[in-house]
């Protein structure tokens, strides 16, 4: 049987709320909430059934002290806390929206503090992830604060929370994602500013962290090793055709760099970043988006495309940038997990600016470093990211960027070059998409692979040390001998192709390199080579 409290707590969260403080009214009393309301809504059915906040319902569209959820990206930490009665007259809670009559005389032993954070739909969020709604449509209702969303004109939500556990408070931080469960109500920006506009708040009641992927996935897949290759050699198949003119390799690579993400800081194990070279430019000003940004789209939770124009590049935000004590967002503030696609085409001959130079900076120093510095006034500071990077390029490298492994697309001769541009850049409309059952099975398999673990086997270890020294023993001869320069095998070598040897298993749902995983990267990674000559 269905307990009724849920919706019960659904249809009026205050009284439950003061319920429980009638319960416990101590100290503890904000982590006590989270507790009891997480529990209340544990079940997922059940969790479903609060009313979300999207464009399709945005904050506006609910009633005062409504519960809902909203699932987001925290993008600013900074604001001051705020002080709260823990406790009104008669008894009463105090927090969470509530308003009583201020006392003639203020217990200060009363007070309570909450920490207030701006939060943001998901940058580059994939329509698919909205579980089974109907997907986002333009809100015509202007977002609130839309400096502090990362993609400047996209549609979004934009929600003030106030959170009243410390312990939650102290644990999130800037691009975390997680779907927050609380009362929404309408308040100030800045309570200390009487001309300030409201906005739409979020009392936070609980919330759920999300995984890398958004959506929770599994490591390793239960399916047999056999059913598992082809389901792979499939998702390389349909990604080459609908959007690298049949680029086989080109594909692979494309989906080995989107399923790296920080393994470790120390010592630094970060996603190697793509390049694909000669790469056409658009065939029209209308198709200037390359369709593999929308069928990456179709695999992965949160893609981001960077259009990179002078404009662009002289006269936007990349970094998170405090003016006024208000942190504006950046085009680079994604969450942990996102890809991110840089095309150059957009381009044109003119001068950078010294803005322009810093956007172009802070870009190559996440596809390094993975870090963004967020800029205030006479600082800045070092924030951590998790950004898979591939770039677009016409030329035979990037005219911008050094990226860690460059593929120039192969295209068949049998396609003219027209041909070849209307299929790069066709509408998304066009993409010929697998059955619903088979894409669920491609994300399943790049899900699962994102969030895995892979080490290296005894006998692969064994194999890789001694097939590398004998490689470089190969390859110094070869550039002794040769008439031309040739490069040698260097340690650089070793490191790119045991990460990439590790994406690939990953790939598989393999928990272990094997010898057989270290040629085929052998292999996969000469085939490339060989394009550079």
């Amino acid at each position: 049987m269905v307990s009724a409290l849920p919706f019960d707590v659904i249809a009026d969260p205050s009284t439950e709320l003061q319920r429980l403080f009638d319960q416990d009214s101590s100290d503890s009393f904000p982590a006590r909430v989270a507790d009891h309301f997480s529990s209340i809504f544990a079940d997922p059915i059940v969790f479903d059934k609060i009313p979300p906040v999207d464009l399709n319902n945005p904050p506006e569209s609910f009633k005062d002290r409504a519960l809902i959820r909203f699932r987001a990206m925290v993008q600013d930490t900074s604001a001051s806390p705020e002080m709260y009665l823990a406790e009104a007259g008669g008894h009463k809670y105090g927090g969470w929206g509530v308003v009583y009559d201020a006392p003639d005389e203020i217990d200060y032993d009363n007070l309570r503090e909450c920490s207030v954070f701006w939060a943001v739909s998901i940058p580059g969020e994939s329509d698919w992830i909205h579980e089974g709604q109907a997907q986002p449509i333009s809100s015509a209702q202007a977002p609130s604060q839309p400096h502090k969303y990362p993609h400047p004109n996209i549609a979004h939500v934009g929600i003030q929370l106030k959170i009243y556990n410390p312990s939650v408070a102290e644990t999130l931080k800037s691009t975390d994602t997680a779907t927050f469960v609380g009362l929404i109500t309408s308040e100030p920006r800045d309570l200390d500013t009487h001309a300030s506009d409201a906005v739409p708040t979020l009392h936070v009641l609980f919330h759920r962290p999300h995984p890398i992927t958004i959506l929770p996935y599994t490591f390793p897949l239960p399916s047999p090793r056999e059913s598992i290759s082809g389901l792979r050699r499939e998702l390389i198949e349909w990604i080459a055709r609908e959007a690298l003119a049949d680029d086989i390799d080109a594909a692979e690579w494309v989906l080995l760099c989107c399923l790296a993400r920080v393994q470790s800081r120390t010592p630094p194990i970060l996603p190697p970043s793509l390049t694909l070279s000669r790469f056409p430019s658009p065939p029209t000003p209308s198709l200037c988006t390359p369709v593999l940004c929308a069928v990456i789209t179709h695999l992965f939770p949160a893609v981001t495309l960077l259009p990179l124009s002078l404009g662009t590049i002289n006269d936007s935000c990349f970094m998170p940038e405090s003016r006024e004590e208000d942190l504006h967002s950046g085009w680079l503030q994604l969450p942990r997990g996102s890809i991110c696609l840089v095309t150059e085409s957009g381009v044109t001959e003119g001068d950078i600016n010294e803005k322009g130079v810093l956007n172009l900076r802070a870009t190559q120093e996440i596809m390094t470093h993975q870090v963004l510095d967020y800029v205030f006034p006479y600082s800045s500071f070092k924030f951590e990211t998790d950004i898979a990077w591939i770039v677009l390029s016409e030329g035979h490298k990037s005219a911008f960027f050094q990226t860690h492994i460059s593929i120039p697309l192969k295209m068949t001769n049998e396609i003219s070059d027209t041909g070849v541009k209307e299929r790069l850049f066709k509408p998304k409309d066009e993409i010929t998409l697998p059955p619903q059952d088979k894409l669920e099975m491609f994300r399943s398999l790049v899900g699962g692979a994102k969030i895995g673990l892979v080490g290296v086997s005894e006998d692969a270890a064994e194999f890789i040390q001694e097939d590398f020294v004998e490689e470089r023993r190969t390859s110094n001869i070869a550039s002794t001998s040769a008439s031309k320069p040739h490069s040698k095998i260097t340690a650089d070598d070793l490191i790119r192709r045991m990460t990439m040897a590790k994406l690939l298993a990953l790939s598989l749902h393999e928990t272990e390199v094997t010898v057989d995983i270290w040629n085929r990267m052998k292999e996969l990674d000469a085939r490339r080579t060989s394009r550079l000559d």
